[in-house]
């Protein structure tokens, strides 16, 4: 495991998938702190509570403040459970060998892949005490 930037870390994991033996793939993972967890989630409800009002004027009147208010509860959810981020695949399907790409996103345990020559869903496991080691409170 080899130490990239303050809170981004390489590891070793395994892409499963039901049937076919494990592969083992190398990630690139974030982890994020608490101070950048609750000041994603503030902004965003932030944004969605100043949107809310002036959504108001567009009838019907209680529906869009309504729904910006549950979007952006909604939305600022997500980034306070962020606790990873993943980043970068180096692997392949176990299934049909293609090469697995992934999109930065929350990581989520275990970590649902699609893959885009078989179509079939690879699960990502990292091992959690992996997770546990790398955590920022």
């Amino acid at each position: 495991m080899a130490k990239t930037a303050p809170g981004t870390f390489d590891a070793g994991a395994q892409a499963t998938l039901f049937g076919f033996e494990p592969v083992h793939v190398r990630v690139r993972v974030t982890a994020r702190s608490s101070a950048w967890r609750v000041g994603g989630a503030v902004r965003t409800m932030a944004v969605f509570a100043l949107v809310a009002p002036l959504a108001a004027i567009v009838p019907p009147h209680a529906v869009w403040p309504i729904g910006a208010l549950v979007t952006g509860a909604a939305l600022a959810r997500r980034r306070w459970i962020e606790r990873f981020t993943l980043q970068t695949i180096d692997g392949a399907c176990p299934r049909c060998g293609h090469a697995l790409h992934v999109k930065p996103a929350r990581l989520r345990v275990p970590h649902p892949l699609p893959c885009d020559g078989c179509h079939h869903e690879v699960t990502l496991r990292l091992p959690a005490d992996l997770l546990a080691a790398n955590a920022l409170n």
